[in-house]
């Protein structure tokens, strides 16, 4: 069989030669177009790198030189938004660290990715080297998306290569040489122009995805150019605004630098030195400035202390913030502050305080004047001080003298007067009774006068005394009635109580005042109702804070004209000329007892219909817990009889006292009574019968009943005998010294014939308990 010899056609060798052209071609251009992207990325990398670090350490210039900590962390913290961004170190003039960015000791790849710049702050002056930035990038992106690409683009060869050949050329010449030429065009206009206008080419391939990465590029170069113009423009704006403002305050500025050389001051700085614009400029040394002042007389070398003023000044050192003033030859003077800045400079503000100096000189002198008067007017007050203490001592000592001097001879002729109602061995006529009987209510008339007074004058004098604790409103209200019912049966007046019976709260206040207070309207409400009428006692609720009691008759009322005299001292509004007894006190004492615990009284009347008068004292943030009552205590407090015959000793100097109390001791059964008219015959029989009980007057010749009390305190043979006190003197002080010192009882005179017996009585009991 013959061999046949393959031939080529001449499509075939055009095709081959074409393919092989195209292929070579396409290889190379593959190559080529490669490379240069390659070296393309690379150079915009380098570009880049040298753009950011000119940019960072343009931005960084003005926050370096202000030392502005958070400006340079905030700059150096964007750097890491650069994917080729490494690390980065920012040092000051001195190559210390002021910040740094990313891991440490690391090494470049090569030493184009390792930038260096200075960092320039541009001065009114000159151009200033303020610190150093050194930023390191890597390449390793550059080359991955290098890599990538040639893979990605020989895939592409292969195919294209597979292809058709008139559609590989077409193709190729549609889709790569357009748009390279559209952006090396691109290229070209924004080299020749600030303005950038984008590369117009829709393609997802790598020539697109350059374009949209160079338009992506070139916009944020834009925006960064734009940026930073805007910073640059700012900072000259807030440079122009601060001299603005430095120069228009009122006080002097002065700014020095590290060096202690001066950067700035306003013309208020100079007019206070009276500096030219050719003694002071920008530089000159702080010392200088102070030698140059002492040179040309505005201070005075030494100052009216002896103090130096350039030793002033360097006393006033470099690291040292407050203020001193200053006194300039012309009379005026200054108030220098500085304080060190940040970055190791001072700055200064000087005020002019030549006013604030003479006000205070006028000042000390009103003041030295005024200090003259107060202290003369002090001595006239001191004067008058004593007076008045000289006169109230002596309106005490008198109260307690009359108080002493009316109740000595009440207490004979009251006294006498229950006896001989008590007396059964030698009875009364009814017309005798009757007699006694006006004579113990003129008596106690007289005696509740006395009392009324004496409360007044304290009260007045501001000298009473409150035991202010938490009040159970209803026992208050028992007491009352329970006190005033046989007084009000005797009227023939009915009392009907109205309110709540048992409150949730305390009042606060002292219970016997307040029971005084109740006591007193009840009493008055009784006296001035009409026969056979009626009194309402009501306890409530009153206004916010308050629980108020409320006393209404059916008595003659009160004309209204005369309702502001109602609580005027001994004004009783026409009464005295009626049969109803009364002081005209009661009232007053009323309404200061309660204004004087924070409460409040007032009346509404309607003649011929009667009155209300009500009481609000405040309420207490304690409820009130009651307890269950319990049954069969009473036989607890049921009284103990007396067994044994029983001493008692009464030491008095008034021979009616005596005979009144040896009289009012014969309705006691089984006792013995001894006399004594002295406090030292009244020991000596102590000691010598050793009584059962003692009752002891205060107000005696020689020796008194307390200090006679101390005496038998202080013997073990005579400190458990008890002792009642027994004295006309009822002023507070005296009743308190008693009760102190520790007296069983402290019993005023005139006495009460049945209180005092029963009083006795439970002195008695409760020493043989």
């Amino acid at each position: 069989m013959a061999n046949s010899k393959r031939t080529w056609t001449l499509r075939t060798k055009l095709l081959m030669t074409y393919l092989l052209v195209v292929g070579v071609s396409m290889i190379v251009l593959f190559t080529a177009f490669e490379y240069r992207n390659y070296y393309n990325a690379n150079k915009r990398l380098q570009q880049q790198i040298s753009e950011i670090a000119d940019f960072q350490s343009s931005t960084l210039s003005v926050p370096v030189w202000n030392f502005d900590e958070q400006s340079i962390r905030l700059a150096m913290s964007t750097l890491t938004n650069n994917p080729y961004f490494i690390s980065g170190t920012l040092l000051d003039d001195y190559g210390h660290v002021l910040e740094h960015v990313g891991p440490k000791d690391i090494k470049p790849n090569s030493e184009e990715l390792q930038v260096t710049r200075d960092i320039v702050f541009s001065g009114s002056e000159r151009d200033e080297v303020v610190g150093k930035l050194i930023l390191i990038f890597d390449d390793n992106q550059v080359q991955n998306q290098a890599l990538e690409r040639l893979i990605f683009d020989s895939f592409i060869l292969v195919l294209l290569a597979a292809s058709l050949v008139g559609g590989t050329f077409v193709s190729s010449q549609r889709l790569i040489g357009k748009p390279l030429d559209l952006l090396l065009k691109g290229i070209r206009r924004a080299k020749a122009a600030d303005d950038y206008e984008a590369v117009k080419w829709q393609s997802t391939d790598e020539i697109g995805q350059v374009i949209t990465a160079f338009n992506d590029m070139m916009h944020h170069q834009v925006e960064t150019d734009a940026a930073l113009r805007s910073a640059r423009n700012a900072a000259v704006e807030a440079e122009a605004r601060l001299k603005d403002a430095i120069e228009n305050i009122s006080e002097a500025f002065v700014l020095f630098d590290n060096q202690q050389n001066l950067v700035l001051c306003n013309t208020r700085f100079k007019d206070f030195y009276e500096y030219s614009e050719d003694d002071i400029e920008p530089g000159i040394d702080y010392n200088r400035l102070i030698e140059m002042d002492i040179e040309r007389g505005v201070v005075p070398a030494v100052d009216h202390f002896g103090r130096s003023y350039h030793d002033l000044r360097s006393a006033y050192n470099w690291d040292t913030s407050g203020s001193i003033e200053v006194a300039l030859t012309d009379g005026r003077h200054l108030l220098i502050r500085e304080r060190p800045t940040h970055a190791g400079g001072r700055v200064g503000i000087q005020t002019d305080i030549t006013e604030i100096k003479r006000a205070e000189r006028e000042l000390r002198r009103a003041r030295d004047e005024l200090e003259h008067r107060v202290e003369e007017r002090t001595h006239e007050l001191q004067a008058a001080t004593t007076e008045a203490k000289k006169a109230n001592r002596a309106k005490s000592e008198f109260l307690s003298r009359m108080s002493h001097e009316l109740r000595t001879p009440l207490n004979g002729i009251l006294g006498f007067a229950q006896l001989l109602l008590m007396d059964q061995r030698h009875p009364l006529s009814d017309k005798q009774s009757e007699y006694i009987e006006h004579v113990l209510k003129a008596g106690n008339l007289l005696l509740e006068l006395i009392n009324e007074v004496l409360d007044l004058a304290k009260i007045e004098s501001g000298r009473i005394s409150l035991s202010i604790e938490n009040i159970d409103p209803s026992s208050v209200i028992n007491e009352c009635v329970d006190m005033i019912e046989a007084y009000a049966a005797d009227q023939n007046i009915t009392i009907e109580r109205t309110g709540d019976e048992l409150p949730d709260h305390y009042v606060v206040g002292d219970f016997t005042r307040l029971k005084q207070v109740l006591s007193n309207l009840l009493s008055n409400a009784i006296k001035y109702n009409v026969a056979n009428g009626q009194v309402k006692l009501d306890s409530s609720l009153g206004p916010k804070g308050f629980w108020r009691f409320t006393v209404t008759d059916t008595g003659y009322g009160i004309e209204a004209e005369n309702l502001d005299q109602l609580f005027q001292p001994f004004n009783r509004l026409n009464a005295e000329n009626t049969d109803i007894e009364g002081t005209g006190i009661g009232l007053t004492i009323t309404k200061h007892l309660i204004e004087i615990m924070g409460g409040e009284i007032g009346v509404d009347s309607t003649l011929g219909e009667g009155s209300t008068f009500w009481v609000d004292i405040p309420l207490s943030d304690d409820s009130i817990q009651r307890d269950k009552p319990q049954v069969g205590t009473d036989s607890l407090h049921t009284p103990k009889r007396l067994d044994g015959i029983k001493t008692i000793l009464y030491v008095e100097d008034n021979p009616a006292n005596m005979r009144l109390m040896r009289e009012l001791i014969t309705q006691l059964p089984r006792t013995n009574f001894v006399e004594a008219g002295t406090a030292e015959e009244g020991l000596e029989l102590i000691h010598q019968n050793k009584p059962d009980l003692v009752l002891m007057d205060i107000n005696l010749p020689g020796m008194d009943g307390f200090e006679a009390f101390e005496v038998l305190r202080d013997d073990p043979q005579t400190s458990d005998i008890p002792i009642i006190a027994l004295t006309a003197n009822a002023m507070p002080r005296e009743v308190e010294r008693g009760r102190e010192l520790g007296f069983k009882a402290y019993l005023t005179k005139p006495i009460d014939v049945a209180s005092t017996l029963a009083e006795i009585t439970r002195v008695l009991e409760e020493s043989e308990a």
